[in-house]
């Protein structure tokens, strides 16, 4: 979740209402989509979120967010995509740093 489009784009703390979706893709390639919840109330965005990403994109190695509830951790996990929490970082830094597993689990 991110405050950009590219790689070198800010992680955004909010996961449900992050500007954009950058997923780095296991096999090393990248997508990028805006959050069609970001400007969304309610405390549903964050699971319509997840299940917008785990339907829209491929090979998603893990989600690095901010902050993300349990119920919506639970989502990714089920389908065994792992949940790290980062505060700060570019989505390269931080897909770097989950690929070598120096980012706290959700």
């Amino acid at each position: 979740m991110a405050k950009g489009a590219g790689l070198g784009a800010w992680v955004d703390d909010d996961f449900a209402h992050a500007r954009q979706i950058v997923v780095v893709k296991n096999s090393g390639g990248f997508e990028a989509a805006a959050n069609p919840f970001a400007s969304s109330a309610g405390t549903e965005n964050s699971a319509k979120l997840a299940q917008f990403i785990l339907s829209e994109f491929q090979d998603i190695g893990a989600i690095v967010a901010g902050v993300i509830d349990p119920e919506t951790k639970a989502l990714f996990e089920d389908k065994k995509v792992p949940v790290f929490l980062a505060a700060k970082g570019s989505v390269m830094e931080l897909a770097e740093a989950a690929r070598a597993g120096s980012l706290t689990r959700a």
